[in-house]
């Protein structure tokens, strides 16, 4: 932005706009003062041709003049050419010239009226002294242009004054001190023009400024951020609705940034650390919101802005935890597949080994044939049940597990249990014991999944257990009118940092002693494939377990009871209660 100073275009334009704004005014005052002094020195009377001649030239320069003056102010008004510093002062030349010639006119009347009675010569000076006040006004703009005029317009008066003698003296020095008297007040003017003209450049200045001030502020209180300025000083300047919102209490204008920040604590949490420039942290302000919050310094100002980022952070969230159960998948893809390609070929390799050898007839014993056969039979069976875990899981997951609820006598199927898994146990040289069930109403649900799933609770107890312990089941009622299921061994335990895993697929126990001994590996699908087979019961499963000493499955039946009569009646009562 150009400053309106006297070195300056827009104070050059400011000058040449005011000058130009007073060409018209004098040049009808030129034309007019000069028809009045030639109508008075035309009824004076002039002696012969010659000085009518002279009256004549004189008006008609005077006329020229001010009809030139005002050509061309309207083309300086017309024209839209670029002020510069070189055509400012070609133009300020030519009207200090103007200005001498037509001051120098407005002498020469003194010429005219050496012939004329005192009377006519004093009524002539006074008409050219107010004309030389009222253009010495005009012409303040430019200085020189005025001193000029107001010199070559009196100075002659003076000279003329001065040679009568006599009393004409006194004229000669009023005239002097008029013409030292205009010269200070062609000073006052242009210093008062200079000030007007300085003013109106702030005045626009201050205008532009605070129209540019209005139009951030208007931007910054539109943005939905919270934001807060503050000076050199480290007091608070303006801040925005967001920020009031935020806070939950209006600032106060003039306030420190570090009153400011107490506000509200956290917001010295946010800034902590906080560098000179721009600087920015994201910080949790609790229940799910996330500030994304914003220090920019430029000098020793400061902007603080608080930026919701709640949404982000949620997706970005949601994306790492996409992130992480893709990671999860495809580690579990990998431990399948490693998992299943040894379960699978383990039983596998048995068949093919067996069959080869009794194909090949490299026995023919009957016995070691027939034991063979065995072999071969157990490991297909064993092959089918992996195979049966590995379709089960994937109906799990892909939800086409159909459940067929029916009516279950639960002593029944706890005695059916028993029986499939003491085979296994008398082969570990573990007894498997079970009681209670009878006084349990009847259980509503599938009983071929429940059955699997209470065999896979007692195999896995039978195998954590030692040849010689118990493992026991038991079927009570507790209470609390809980219906509870539990399957309880005397193995080693489980450690507390196991527990999470032992619900996972894929996840085995074969590292611990109890296992070792018993020499089988399991797929881990049992107990993950069980856990949603209960679960689509509605039964819940909890764990008592130490290490050292046992552990305990409780499963609690009691969603799966069916009601009797009486007791649908009294829920139906309690209900319209």
């Amino acid at each position: 932005m150009i400053r309106a100073n006297p070195g300056s275009n827009r104070y050059h334009a400011e000058v040449l706009r005011l000058f130009i704004h007073q060409t018209p005014i004098n040049s009808g005052a030129t034309a007019v003062a000069a028809l009045v002094i030639a109508g008075q020195l035309a009824f004076v009377g002039p002696e012969t041709v010659q000085e009518w001649g002279v009256l004549l030239l004189w008006m008609v320069f005077h006329l020229a003049g001010s009809l030139w003056n005002f050509q061309r102010w309207a083309r300086m008004r017309e024209t839209a050419r670029p002020l510069t510093r070189a055509r400012f002062d070609r133009i300020a030349r030519r009207a200090v010239w103007s200005a001498g010639i037509s001051g120098f006119l407005w002498g020469a009347a003194s010429l005219l009226t050496v012939k004329a009675a005192p009377l006519d010569q004093y009524v002539v000076a006074l008409v050219v002294a107010a004309f030389v006040s009222g253009s010495a006004t005009t012409l303040s703009a430019l200085p020189r242009a005025a001193y000029a005029f107001v010199s070559a317009a009196l100075l002659p008066w003076i000279l003329f004054f001065g040679w009568y003698g006599g009393s004409y003296w006194t004229l000669s020095v009023l005239a002097s001190v008029y013409w030292v008297a205009l010269i200070f007040s062609i000073q006052r003017v242009n210093g008062t023009y200079r000030q007007a003209i300085v003013a109106r450049g702030s005045q626009l200045r201050l205008s532009r400024h605070l129209a540019r001030l209005r139009a951030e502020w208007l931007a910054v209180a539109s943005v939905t951020d919270a934001v807060a300025l503050f000076d050199e000083a480290g007091r608070l300047v303006l801040w925005n609705a967001g920020m009031e919102k935020l806070l939950g209490a209006p600032p106060v204008q003039g306030m420190t940034f570090p009153v400011f920040l107490a506000l509200a604590p956290w917001q010295t949490e946010a800034i902590d650390g906080a560098g000179s420039g721009q600087w920015s942290a994201d910080y949790a302000l609790g229940e799910g919101r996330y500030l994304q919050t914003i220090l920019a310094q430029k000098g020793a100002w400061r902007v603080l802005c608080h930026r919701d980022i709640s949404q982000l952070k949620a997706r970005e969230l949601s994306l790492e935890a996409e992130r992480a159960r893709a990671v999860r998948a495809d580690r579990a893809k990998s431990t399948f597949l490693a998992t299943m390609s040894h379960e699978l070929r383990t039983p596998l390799n048995a068949i093919m080994g067996f069959s080869e050898v009794i194909r090949d007839r490299y026995v023919i014993e009957p016995t070691r044939i027939s034991s063979y056969a065995g072999d071969i039979h157990q490991s297909a069976s064993h092959l089918l049940a992996i195979i049966n875990d590995m379709l089960d899981i994937a109906r799990i997951e892909n939800a086409e597990i159909i459940l067929h609820r029916r009516p279950i006598i639960m002593a029944e199927l706890l005695q059916e249990t028993t029986r499939i898994s003491s085979g296994l146990g008398r082969r570990q040289g573990i007894s498997v014991f079970q009681c209670g069930g009878d006084d349990w109403p009847r259980v509503i649900g599938d009983r071929t999944r429940l059955a699997q799933s209470i065999c896979n609770f007692l195999s896995n107890a039978i195998k954590a257990s030692q040849a010689g312990q118990i493992v026991e089941m038991k079927a009570r009622i507790s209470a609390e009118q809980r219906y509870l299921l539990t399957i309880r061994d005397t193995g080693p335990g489980i450690p507390p940092e196991r527990l999470g895993d032992l619900f996972r697929p894929f996840a085995t126990f074969d590292d611990r002693d109890a296992y070792r001994s018993v020499g089988e590996r399991g797929t881990g699908l049992g107990l993950a494939i069980t856990k949603e087979l209960l679960g689509a019961h509605g039964i819940t499963i909890t764990i008592e377990t130490q290490v050292g000493t046992g552990t305990a499955i409780i499963l609690d039946f009691t969603s799966c009871i069916e009601l009797l009569p009486d007791q649908g009646d009294e829920t139906h009562s309690g209900d319209g209660l």
